[in-house]
């Protein structure tokens, strides 16, 4: 059975759940938030609303919201892989109950990462150095070309990581192990 936040449908004015309209740049917004974290496949059936409508002429997203929305896919496609590969392990939480992390699992040893500490990597990792070194408006196309290069659209299984993607990935998060190994964890949380 499936419900109104299932199915998305564009439209000209935005995306449609059952009654209501999104607007096109709260639509964005979402993927900047937690909304789809625990429900990738839902924001997969946004993302392919708002490709449609840019298809469609419905909508000119712009470098800043085609950054929200590649960052977002990027984090989605690499933890889906992650899962598929080492699982989820339950993690303890501040409120006393668990939360369920994805296994990254890397030749400095095993983490457990999360969809908005993932996101917030990426753009600290590549939209900060790309705008720092570039300037914001070639700085910020060229993170978004680095991000559309990190996927690839496979018509057999949906999008993929690309190895120039898994790559990186892999190595920010072998570098941040190995800095927790020979340092330790840091005293203030670093979001990873």
């Amino acid at each position: 059975m499936s419900s109104n936040y299932d199915m998305p449908e564009a439209t000209p004015n935005g995306i449609k759940i059952g009654n209501r309209v999104i607007g096109w740049s709260g639509a964005v917004k979402q993927f900047d938030g937690s909304r789809f974290d625990s429900r990738p496949s839902g924001g997969m059936r946004w993302l392919a609303c708002i490709l449609d409508a840019e298809t469609s002429g419905w909508v000119i997203l712009g470098v800043k919201k085609d950054l929200i929305l590649w960052r977002w896919l990027v984090a989605t496609v690499f933890l889906n892989e992650e899962r598929d590969k080492n699982g989820t392990v339950e993690v303890p939480n501040e409120e006393g109950s668990v939360d369920i992390a994805v296994v990254y699992s890397g030749k400095c040893g095993d983490m457990s990462i999360y969809p908005g500490p993932l996101r917030f990597s990426l753009a600290n990792h590549v939209e900060s150095i790309a705008i720092e070194k570039y300037g914001i408006d070639e700085g910020s196309t060229l993170a978004l070309r680095m991000y559309q290069d990190m996927v690839i659209a496979d018509p057999e299984c949906g999008f993929r990581m690309s190895a120039f993607g898994r790559k990186g990935l892999e190595m920010l998060h072998d570098d941040y192990i190995g800095m927790i190994n020979t340092s330790g964890t840091p005293d203030m949380p670093v979001m990873h």
